[in-house]
């Protein structure tokens, strides 16, 4: 998105040289995150120094904390995936279209719980005219996240119907935009009544809604194709909730459909910490969890795939494609359902915990 050149740097006003910054002492506990005053980030030449304004919060965020994310670093880290802020510095010799003062959008590999962040070059764009900060940091990965699950794995097309699971939380949200733009059918999962008002509030076209019961999903998904006349079941189920969850929805996707993994919200513990119950817990349901026969798929000509955006960071020309396919969508800004101020970031990780959100859960920073 731009170039690079020597490791220098320009900025209109004297870098500070600290940071505060929430870390991770130790995996395992929500308890363990702590607010610190940091040194302030060393940039490497492909990137900018971004003062933050807004961090988005993501189910990723709590699995790091737990210690149950692969892709987490090893030791003492600042957690985050994405956030918003302004450019304070560019690299010396910088030709492209940022500039110091700009408001931005960004997506790291972690850093973003804190007030400064640095960001490669291509990991940013810019923050939409009319746009506040905190429906910025909830654009970017979960745009892409809905976008490449539902395009690049799923091949959604106008008049696929489409099961979403968690469709009131922000992905959910974002993947009813993108149906309802290309002209897929979407049946939306949530988990209890009262998040239907968001749903009809911002896509008064929808047309089926399920308010998943564990004992009759698998009859629950069946009505609702029926009621769409999708008689033949689904043709891409979306799903962050796997558990029980999962088989309902399998067994009513339709010939050549695809069912697409991004994260497994069933199995998520709750509480700050897992501890020996909560182990054990989680072990049961990895034990009886459902499970799919390779040797079946021919004969069922249906296939799952998974994901985790966080292992495609490095494919920077793909996530710039799709991104600009999404953008031409033209979605509204993202719905923000709660913010907290930087302080109280721990309880806003609870909050988002409880999977009770609707849309965005927002860290905003003075």
């Amino acid at each position: 998105m731009g170039t690079r050149s020597s490791s220098a740097r320009v900025t209109t006003a004297s870098a500070s040289a600290t940071r505060r910054a929430w870390e991770i002492s130790s995996k395992g506990s929500l308890k363990n995150l702590e607010l610190n005053t940091v040194p302030s980030v060393v940039l490497n030449p492909d990137e900018c120094r971004v003062r933050v304004r807004a961090i988005g919060l993501n189910f990723a965020d709590v699995f790091t904390a737990l210690g149950l994310y692969s892709a987490a670093p090893k030791g003492r880290f600042v957690p985050g995936l994405e956030c918003s802020g302004e450019i304070v510095e560019l690299p010396n010799g910088y030709a492209g279209d940022f500039h110091v003062g700009d408001k931005v959008m960004c997506v790291v590999r972690f850093g973003a719980f804190a007030d400064e962040v640095a960001v490669p070059m291509t990991q940013m764009r810019p923050l939409p005219n009319g746009w506040t900060f905190e429906e910025g940091a909830g654009f970017l990965v979960q745009g892409l996240t809905s976008y490449y699950g539902l395009r690049a794995l799923g091949d959604v097309k106008r008049g696929s119907t489409v099961l979403v699971h968690s469709a009131a939380g922000g992905c959910g949200l974002m993947s009813l935009g993108i149906c309802e733009a290309v002209g897929a059918e979407p049946i939306a999962v949530i988990g209890n009544a009262g998040k239907e008002e968001t749903l009809k509030e911002r896509f008064p076209s929808l047309r089926a809604v399920i308010v998943r019961d564990r004992k009759r999903f698998k009859q629950q998904v069946k009505e609702a194709c029926d009621s769409i006349g999708a008689s033949e079941g689904c043709d891409i189920v979306f799903d962050a909730t796997l558990g029980d969850f999962f088989q309902g929805g399998w067994d009513n996707l339709a010939r050549g459909g695809r069912y697409v993994v991004y994260g497994a919200a069933d199995l998520t513990p709750r509480g700050d910490s897992i501890g020996v119950v909560g182990w054990v817990k989680l072990a049961w349901k990895f034990l009886r969890r459902k499970k799919v026969d390779p040797l079946m798929l021919p004969g069922e000509n249906k296939g799952i795939l998974g994901f985790n955006l966080i292992w495609q960071f490095d494919k920077q020309e793909e996530l710039a494609r799709l991104l600009a396919e999404l953008n031409a969508l033209n979605l509204p800004a993202p719905k923000v359902g709660a913010t907290f101020n930087f302080t109280d970031l721990p309880e806003a990780m609870r909050l988002f915990q409880t999977g009770q959100t609707t849309g965005k859960v927002v860290v905003t920073v003075e």
